[in-house]
C-alpha cells in the first residue's frame, strides 16, 4: 500500500483501542495501517500529546534576493534593459553583498514577475524616443486626417 494522510481522528481511535487493551494485531487489521504506524504515534503522542506531528516551522526555502535587492536590480533595468545577468550578478555581489549563481538571480527574478519581457518593456516606457516612434504609429494608423497641430498635440500627449 502507497502513502496516505490518516487523519487525526482515525490515529486517534487506534491508540485509544490500544489503551483498551486491544491486541496490535487486530488493531492493524481492523483499521488498515501497520505496525509501524501505531508505535510512531505512540511515540508522537507520549511527545506532544497528540498522535499529529506539529507543522514544520520552516516552510520552503528562505528568499535568496531580497526585497531591497529585487527593487535594486528593477531600477538597473529601467535604466539600462540591455543589462546581462552577469552584470548583475556582479552588481549583487559587490553592492548588496549576494553571491547568488546566474541560474538563481534567473528563478528569483521570474518568480518576482521581473521576466525579460517585463524588463524590457519597462525599459522602452521609459525610452523617450521610442514613445515618439510609438505615437507616430498611431498617428500614421488613424483613420481620421489629422492636421499638424492635430498631430503635435498627439505627440505630446504620449511624450
Amino acid at each position: 500500500m502507497g502513502n496516505r494522510r490518516i487523519s487525526p481522528d482515525l490515529k486517534d481511535a487506534a491508540l485509544r483501542m490500544w489503551e483498551a487493551g486491544w491486541a496490535i494485531h487486530d488493531i492493524c487489521g481492523a483499521l488498515a495501517v501497520s505496525k509501524s504506524s501505531l508505535y510512531r504515534w505512540r511515540t508522537i503522542f507520549d511527545e506532544l500529546g497528540t498522535p499529529m506531528k506539529p507543522p514544520c516551522p520552516i516552510l520552503g526555502r528562505p528568499r535568496l534576493i531580497g526585497m531591497a535587492a529585487l527593487q535594486a536590480c528593477k531600477d538597473i533595468y529601467v535604466q539600462n534593459s540591455d543589462t546581462y545577468l552577469t552584470e548583475l550578478q556582479w552588481y549583487l555581489a559587490i553592492h548588496h553583498d549576494l553571491p547568488v549563481s546566474i541560474s538563481a538571480l534567473q528563478a528569483m527574478l521570474d518568480k518576482a514577475g521581473l521576466s525579460r519581457k517585463v524588463l524590457h518593456k519597462i525599459a522602452s516606457e521609459r525610452d523617450k524616443e521610442l514613445r515618439v516612434e510609438q505615437a507616430m504609429f498611431y498617428i500614421r494608423s488613424s483613420n481620421c486626417i489629422l492636421t499638424w497641430g492635430c498631430k503635435s498635440a498627439c505627440l505630446e500627449r504620449f511624450v
